[in-house]
């Protein structure tokens, strides 16, 4: 299995830590260098259409993430098989490959986005094979234990459930179709502001401020078709103080 990691150049130490998690018989990952927010001009984003004037909201660490995604996107889009694309921070369960193409097997073939990993500090909306819709929400504080992220990346388990998916944060491991690849590119690009995300079992709303939440905007206003498991097959901390995307 061929892993599209993105990392920024500068972050050596997450490289060296997502291969020191994820290395493994089966897995290749092939980095690929992130655009860097900071180097980017709003207004030729403007112009070439990736962005709307309403995005003062995503910070520059966003857009350097959204774009770095975009670029496999396009890849993807063009291509005639699915990518799996991971971020630099996501640790990956011992049986990744194996569960993860087990799980792309017990899905329609018209699949758009997969996620094998998502944020466990936010609602999952999800629903089974029955129809029945539910919400997930995590404790995630046996993260803070201290071996918690090596045994997960050493430690196999039952196999997780695919799921029907409306509401998932985070872009930390999935697959794209090549189809899905397309949509998404023409439903999340130019990012924008102008339309907001309904957040299940909240009561309220917000505006998108990263490529997560266009995927949101995506997924609650267009044919998608969205899958992720419980449990996930990747984590990460999610932390905030080390996060290149979210301003701080």
């Amino acid at each position: 299995m061929l892993l599209h990691v993105i990392n920024l150049p500068a972050r050596t130490d997450r490289r060296a830590q997502f291969a020191a998690w994820n290395e493994r018989p089966g897995v290749e990952a092939a980095f690929v260098d992130a655009v860097i927010g900071a180097s980017l001009d709003r207004e030729d984003l403007a112009n070439r259409r990736l962005i709307e004037p309403d995005t003062e909201q995503f910070s520059a660490g966003a857009l350097g993430n959204a774009l770095s995604h975009h670029g496999l996107w396009l890849k993807v889009a063009a291509a005639l098989e699915p990518a799996f694309i991971c971020e630099d921070d996501a640790c990956l369960r011992a049986d990744f490959a194996v569960q993860a193409i087990s799980a792309l097997s017990q899905i329609p073939a018209d699949w758009d986005i997969f996620f094998f990993g998502y944020n466990t500090n936010a609602i999952v909306a999800v629903e089974a094979r029955d129809g029945l819709k539910t919400l997930l929400q995590f404790d995630d504080s046996a993260k803070r234990t201290v071996d918690y992220f090596d045994a997960f990346a050493r430690t196999p388990a039952p196999a997780p459930t695919p799921l029907l998916c409306f509401q998932a944060w985070g872009t930390l491991a999935y697959a794209l179709s090549p189809q899905g690849a397309a949509k998404l590119l023409k439903l999340c690009f130019p990012l924008s502001g102008a339309r907001d995300i309904f957040m299940f079992g909240q009561n309220r709303t917000l505006k998108p401020y990263t490529l997560d939440g266009m995927i949101n905007v995506a997924l609650q206003r267009a044919p998608v078709n969205a899958y992720c498991v419980f449990p996930p097959l990747a984590v990460s901390a999610n932390d905030i103080a080390s996060s290149d995307v979210v301003r701080r």
